[in-house]
């Protein structure tokens, strides 16, 4: 009794700290919220960093909780808005953005902060995550916009050059906030090219050695940016091959080079947002520059964007009625499901097919850039997510219709398939928690304007409830008091018969994975960004914010 007692205490007072969404809404909330404070704290081996203690956000629990594993860019800036800033906790918010923005390089933030000292420079997608988040930082933070002016020391020289962190060259000068955004910006459209420092064995002994070399670019006739090849990851889906005996190892089974749909639509908000505070005054750039047709030319943030906005579903849209392929940049023979948005845009010839894989990338796009979607368009896609994707509790990274969909991850399976070998399929078919969130904040925003929400908001409401109750469900009785990293396709042990039968009445998804983390920070935020922004609509009456 003594100990349930003050476990409620300390429970209520945590809640009571956090902002007044949190505080006013519903004990599944307040469980989510209270996944902030088990993932975020101060762990000696896992600093933000380098030369002392500064508490620090885990990826996921049991596997990150502490060493170099613990902090990663892209998981940090994916679960911050939901763990931080919708909980009110801006001083853990700004700390993390300062702390990666001092580790800039290359103009990406790392994949690996390993506290500073050795961070490794091998994601794609970061520094967008980053800048999204100052995005919100600067609109959800009391005068968050000041964060622009903030200075930070850099940790690695201006021209790149790899120096330890103690170093006399590593923190010599300092950029501002504003200046950390431009650069990234001015480096994608100048064009990134380099080789990993320590490439090979000791720094992943499971690449190829092609796999160390980064390349990014923009195409100016889209505005679309490129990168990655067949041998790197890129992205949040990056599992690299490990078995030689099943010939995957050196192998990623989604490498997703080209131009992975959520890049171009966090690139899209980063533009939109950047013009629009450089015309109120409150950025200090215009532009940047780039090399076109042999010449030298300021590209403005509008300019930038405007390019997207006209290219994105001509490259993207796979339309319902293949009569309308002609207008889209479409391969009749490598559709698979229609109706949907590429998954990637651009992919080499060789490996076309992967850009019509139906994965559940596309909401996020559609949350952070709604303005490139036709309404009614992104309302089909969704709805397929929802019969094809979505399982209890998370979404599934590959639709079951497609050849390569194996549900079930197994990171020891030491068999000689190929596809399943060492986890291979780690993001072909499994159900990974966070990018519900996504898809719940994209169908909300688009189906008030196109859907059944239009004539009726609590339709939509009560749909996205109604999926929301098997996580609430899962946290309230979860000794880990969270929610996992992902979930397998079920495998029961029934008759072929009642097997066939459950089967068809019942979606046997959202099964137990071994492998997985018991509770995950950016499962947690994501849910926590959706309830935070039905509880603006029910106590404001607002649209959803872009």
């Amino acid at each position: 009794m003594v100990v349930f007692e003050a476990y409620k205490a300390a429970r209520r007072s945590v809640i009571e700290q956090c902002s007044e969404f949190i505080s006013s809404s519903h004990s599944f909330t307040h469980d989510l919220a209270l996944c902030a404070v088990q993932m975020y704290g101060m762990v000696e081996s896992a600093s933000i960093v380098p030369d002392r203690a500064v508490a620090s956000l885990a990826a996921g629990l049991p596997h990150f909780a502490a060493g170099w594993a613990r902090c990663w860019g892209r998981d940090v800036f994916i679960s911050l808005r939901g763990l931080f800033l919708t909980t009110g906790n801006f001083v853990a918010a700004r700390e993390h953005i300062l702390a990666f923005a001092s580790t800039l390089k290359h103009g990406l933030i790392p994949n690996l902060l390993d506290s500073g000292r050795t961070p490794r420079y091998n994601s794609r997608d970061s520094p967008w995550w980053m800048i999204q988040n100052i995005q919100d930082y600067t609109k959800m933070s009391p005068n968050g916009i000041a964060i622009l002016e903030d200075s930070v020391k850099r940790r690695f020289p201006a021209d790149d050059e790899w120096v330890p962190w103690n170093d006399p060259k590593a923190f010599a000068y300092s950029s501002t906030i504003a200046e950390i955004i431009q650069e990234i910006l001015q480096r994608h459209a100048e064009g990134i090219e380099f080789r990993e420092y320590n490439a090979g064995p000791n720094l992943d002994m499971d690449m190829k050695d092609e796999g160390f070399n980064q390349k990014i670019w923009v195409d100016w006739a889209t505005g679309i940016i490129y990168g990655g090849n067949r041998y790197n990851c890129g992205t949040w889906q990056d599992k690299m091959g490990s078995s030689a005996k099943a010939g995957n190892k050196g192998l990623p089974a989604t490498p997703r080079d080209g131009a992975p749909v959520e890049i171009t639509g966090l690139l899209k908000s980063t533009l939109t947002w950047l013009d629009r505070l450089s015309n109120q005054g409150k950025f200090p750039f215009k532009g940047v520059k780039a090399t076109i047709d042999g010449q030298q030319k300021l590209i403005t943030y509008k300019e930038w964007s405007d390019l997207l906005q006209n290219s994105f579903e001509q490259c993207y849209w796979v339309p319902e009625d293949p009569s309308e392929d002609r207008k889209y940049n479409i391969n009749p023979k490598m559709v698979n499901r229609r109706g949907i948005y590429k998954d990637v845009y651009g992919t080499p010839k060789d490996r076309e097919w992967s850009d019509y894989q139906f994965r559940s990338n596309f909401p996020l796009a559609m949350i952070v850039a709604p303005e490139l979607f036709t309404p009614e368009k992104a309302m089909v896609a969704l709805r397929q997510a929802d019969k094809h994707l979505r399982g209890p509790l998370g979404m599934r990274t590959l639709d079951p219709a497609d050849q390569q969909y194996r549900g079930d991850y197994d990171n020891a399976n030491d068999s000689d398939d190929m596809s399943v070998a060492k986890g291979w399929n780690y993001h072909q078919g499994p159900e990974w928690v966070f990018p519900t969130g996504w898809f719940l904040m994209a169908y909300l925003k688009f189906d008030r304007i196109a859907g059944n929400g239009k004539k009726h908001p609590a339709y939509t409401f009560h749909h996205l409830s109604e999926i929301l109750l098997a996580h609430r469900r899962h946290i309230d009785q979860d000794p880990w008091r969270g929610l996992p990293e992902l979930t397998n396709s079920s495998k029961y042990m029934f008759s072929f018969l009642l097997t066939f039968l459950l089967a068809n009445m019942f979606a046997l998804d959202g099964g137990y994975c071994y492998d997985s983390c018991r509770t995950q920070a950016w499962s947690a935020s994501t849910l926590l960004d959706v309830l935070e922004e039905m509880w603006q609509i029910q106590s404001q009456s607002v649209e959803p914010s872009s």
